[in-house]
């Protein structure tokens, strides 16, 4: 495409745009509603926290430029009728016309929400400019005024043991003898004496205290019951603020039924039903056939077929007998018992009764079972650098293999791909691969001399696979063996950090042929190590933090990722020790093929902020290095790391680009372009369209470099003299569908500054084309 067909292409698109009205559908003596602009003379008040409180807003503008949804709206035609203009209706948006009684309705939420946080005396004006032809502009002007604060806090309790719950510190341990304890920061009170008398931290604190006195038995007791009592008697700007608590009333109170002092609950007896069936008939629901008694649980079997052990159901409890009620208990057992796989739904009834002066409660845990076993078919399409393909596998699974919720799941795979490079002269110009494996995952930990306590302390899973893996590419076939025994962790108080550590991984790489042709182009350094028979058996420990809540997805994000292998050092110390025999290049051999030594780290931290509900900005920062030594020269290539692709530097196609600054010319295949240090850099603007769709706008930056030089990867090791001058970078536009629970995304990159070029060809940015300077991209999930 030339460049004259581009500009004319680009002015065309901006002439549309322009030159459609965005006032087509504004009616004689109607406004749109085109921009509204909010002052507030103290700077402790942020405008933008403000604009939620509108009754009416402008048009939405894609990444706050263009008013694009009503551009859309506004090129449809007058008949409704016609299903093109139907769909362009549908898509876009209509003018949002200025409604004189929303503007009075959004003055009055407004000086609502300032009273609300401490300026009793502000005050809200609003003026309405029509000066320019059918488009209207408000401007909200606050003066704030000086602002109410909390002289003196008191909490005026009668009751001792609920003031002395409200006045806890936190622990300085969040776990004792078997019982969960808050976090710090659920003690630290919210209202002090100074801070301003904001009446949504003080309905924040009335939570709080109530969350605080709910999980120290008080199980009757709700918010409803917290009041505050403000006196502003002694100053204009201060007021004196007691906290006071309202006697307990039963629900179902009557004149005969007098108000009296809150209690505590404790738990008498707990019990489990298995096989509960909600929808069956109200006498059949809990019919157990047997029971059991273990560990001051009853566990009740409504069925004798799929059940789950006895003791595992117990050791998921922790609701137990003699016991205070705690929510934190209730929401422990919630969680734990919905970790089962063998179960698909639970519930926890309580049943109140008084014993000698004692309030106790009766806990029912009621369970459901799952489906236990099941099969699946997947198919799936790929694109690997361009290159097509298809791929399609057969699952099985069982939910409960030995009575304990064990997972148990079976693969069988099959892939193929056209290469664009195929060796024609070996018969092949494709890829394929058949692939099996299984795997067995134990909801608990599986090692010895692990506590009992300790085992309820942590929401653990081990995982035990094994797989085999068959790939055929016109330069060679091999087959992977591995195997692999996992644990998989998380605080059962935090559910935000997952560890994983890896106990032992095993790799075996059987070279089954190898294309002559291929083998004599590669360094010989490559061929022995990454294109001969491999042993790589290694550990490692990877934790990662995210803090995402599918329930709250419009507040700010963000994630960290740490992770750490090793792998030969145990073999290396053993061969050393049992003095065994080196080959002609100086390495061990375990049961006569190589083995690899190394170590890797890997770091990633990525930030979502959210701007409005339809904006948000996000970015990446990444960095790995792993080093050969001992009994390696080189990373085996499946350790190796590659740049370009939908989860990188999106101006290039996968593995295409790096490392370093290596010329072009000797990027002549995919061997070549791997390296053992990364690093990564990613800007992206995300803004919702409509329906589900969402545009991106983003700056891609990083590279790979070797740690070491390599012959055959020219400028491609690191040297902090030059680094800064290989990274690259790149730009792009990307659309999105986003289902909530997946995203389906189309990314398209171009390259803005190439290392690996010469001159000022580096800069492509001032010569964009879509033959080599241009990728895209398919993929599932957002890069970070």
């Amino acid at each position: 495409m030339s460049r004259y067909v581009r500009l004319i292409l680009c002015i065309s698109l901006v002439a549309c745009c322009w030159s459609c009205s965005t006032t087509k559908y504004v009616g004689q003596d109607e406004y749109l509603l085109d921009k509204v602009d909010i002052s507030v003379d103290d700077s402790r008040v942020k405008a933008d926290d403000l604009r939620s409180y509108l009754r009416q807003q402008p048009n939405y503008k894609v990444f706050g430029i263009l008013k694009w949804p009503l551009y859309v709206y506004s090129w449809s035609g007058r008949n409704e009728k016609q299903w093109f203009n139907k769909l362009l209706r549908r898509i876009g948006e209509p003018p949002e016309i200025l409604d004189t009684t929303l503007v009075g309705q959004s003055r009055k939420e407004l000086h609502r929400y300032m009273i609300n946080k401490g300026f009793i005396h502000a005050d809200v004006h609003y003026a309405i400019d029509t000066s320019e032809r059918k488009k209207a502009t408000v401007r909200y002007a606050i003066t704030a005024g000086e602002p109410y604060r909390i002289r003196e806090y008191r909490t005026q309790v009668n009751d001792a043991r609920i003031d002395s719950i409200i006045h806890l510190k936190a622990p300085k341990v969040s776990w004792l003898k078997g019982v969960f304890r808050l976090a710090p920061e659920e003690y630290t009170p919210l209202v002090q004496s100074g801070s301003l008398f904001d009446r949504d931290v003080l309905d924040q604190e009335r939570q709080r205290l109530t969350n605080l006195l709910r999980r120290h038995g008080y199980y009757a007791f709700n918010r409803d019951y917290l009041y505050f009592w403000a006196d502003s008697a002694h100053n204009q700007q201060f007021v004196d603020l007691d906290l006071h608590i309202k006697p307990f009333r039963p629900v179902m109170s009557s004149d005969s039924i007098k108000e009296r002092p809150h209690r505590r609950y404790y738990i008498d007896k707990v019990s489990v039903v298995t096989g509960y069936d909600p929808l069956a008939p109200e006498h059949t629901r809990i019919a157990p056939v047997d029971s059991v008694w273990k560990r001051g649980v009853w566990i009740y079997h409504n069925s004798k077929k799929h059940r789950l052990r006895s003791g595992v159901l117990a050791r998921r409890s922790y609701l137990l007998p003699g016991q205070l009620y705690s929510d934190r208990n209730m929401e422990l057992t919630y969680s734990a018992f919905a970790n089962l796989g063998a179960l698909r739904h639970v519930n926890i009834r309580y049943d109140e009764r008084e014993e000698n002066d004692t309030l106790k409660l009766d806990c029912t845990i009621l369970t459901a079972p799952a489906q236990t076993q099941g099969f699946g078919i997947e198919i799936e399409g790929t694109n690997s650098s361009g290159d097509l393909g298809f791929a399609s596998s057969l699952n099985y699974q069982h939910r409960n293999l030995f009575g304990g919720s064990e997972l148990f799941t079976a693969k069988v795979r099959g892939a193929y791909e056209a290469l664009s490079g195929g060796n024609s002269q070996a018969g092949w110009g494709s890829y394929w691969e058949f692939a099996g494996e299984a795997s067995m995952l134990f909801p608990t930990f599986v090692f010895p001399f692990t506590s009992y306590d300790f085992r309820r302390k942590v929401r653990a899973t081990t995982e035990f696979k094994f797989s085999y893996d068959q790939q055929r590419r016109p330069e060679y076939r091999r087959a992977i063996l591995s195997g692999g025994w996992n644990y998989i962790w998380q605080n059962r108080t935090n559910n935000l950090a997952r560890h994983t550590f890896k106990l032992l991984d095993v790799d075996y790489i059987y070279m089954l042929h190898i294309d002559t042709a291929f083998r004599n182009i590669l360094p010989e350094i490559t061929a022995k190590y990454n294109y001969s028979d491999l042993f790589i058996v290694s550990s490692g420990y990877t934790y990662s933090f995210n803090n995402y809540d599918p329930m709250k997805r419009g507040r700010s994000t963000y994630s960290l990722r740490l992770s750490l292998e090793l792998a030969g050092n145990t073999l290396y110390g053993l061969s050393n020790l049992l003095n065994t025999e080196k080959d002609a290049d100086g390495r061990y051999k375990l049961f006569g093929t190589h083995y690899s030594q190394f170590v890797k780290g890997d770091i990633d931290f990525a930030r979502s902020l959210t701007i409005d509900n339809r904006n948000s900005f996000a970015f990446h920062l990444g960095a790995g290095i792993g080093y050969p030594y001992g009994n390696s020269k080189e990373l085996p290539f499946t350790r190796r790391y590659f740049a370009g692709g939908a989860n990188s530097n999106r101006g290039w196609s996968v593995r295409s680009l790096g490392p370093g600054s290596m010329p072009i010319t000797d990027a002549t295949t995919f061997v070549n372009q791997v390296g053992d240090l990364r690093l990564d850099a990613n800007l992206e603007y995300r803004s919702k369209l409509f329906w589900k769709f969402e545009l991106a706008a983003y700056i891609d930056a990083g590279n790979i470099w070797t740690i070491r030089k390599y012959d055959y990867q020219p400028q491609g090791n690191f040297d902090l003299t030059r680094f800064y001058k290989e990274v690259a970078l790149s730009y792009g536009l990307g659309v999105r569908l986003d289902f909530d629970y997946f995203l389906i995304r189309l990314d398209t990159g171009m390259k803005a500054y190439n290392p690996q070029e010469i001159g000022h060809r580096k800069w492509a940015i001032t010569r964009p084309n879509l033959t080599d300077q241009f990728a895209w991209h398919f993929a599932v999930g957002y890069p970070f």
